[in-house]
């Protein structure tokens, strides 16, 4: 692929995210999470989300993982250990630090609410003809398979990969 050609495809990557973030933060989650009784913004949400999926994990790793600012994960935390969704569990290895758990209480909240933001993206793509429906499965499925790909290799020194010096590519 010619140097113009890949600049053109890196462009078109990175266009891709905040789209997906509008549609899912502003039109599934947000307004799902509006109408919960519990004051949980998006971002707990992901926390949960995550711990739920990962399971116990350093707090840095948590905010590496979202992308999330050490000075607000702390505040993100206290909340969610105030609710009851997560708990602070000394490191087994550095006393100094904590890991966080996902509890049983969290786990609910996730599971129930999951559940209402899946039935939530049904309606929002109820929109789509079928053909087109069969598409977004194809790529989103295409897509999740690349950028798995793309995390496990390296960039190399030319921030370009492996690939750039691959000449399949």
């Amino acid at each position: 692929m010619t140097d113009e050609n890949m600049s053109k495809l890196a462009a078109d990557l990175l266009s891709i995210p905040p789209l997906v973030f509008r549609i899912i933060r502003k039109k599934l989650i947000r307004t799902t999470l509006a109408d919960l009784k519990v004051d949980i913004k998006y971002t707990h949400f992901e926390v949960l989300h995550l711990l739920e999926q990962e399971g116990t994990l350093h707090v840095a790793r948590i905010g590496e993982q979202l992308e999330i600012a050490k000075a607000q994960m702390t505040h993100l935390l206290d909340h969610l250990v105030d609710l009851g969704f997560v708990e602070r569990q000394s490191d087994a290895n550095d006393r100094r630090t904590f890991n966080i758990a996902i509890t049983a209480a969290g786990r609910r909240f996730i599971r129930r609410h999951q559940e209402t933001i899946i039935s939530a993206a049904l309606e929002n793509m109820s929109s789509l003809e079928p053909c087109e429906l069969e598409t977004l499965c194809g790529a989103l499925r295409s897509l999740r398979d690349v950028l798995n790909k793309m995390e496990a290799r390296p960039l190399s020194s030319n921030g370009r990969g492996d690939a750039a010096a691959d000449p399949r590519i």
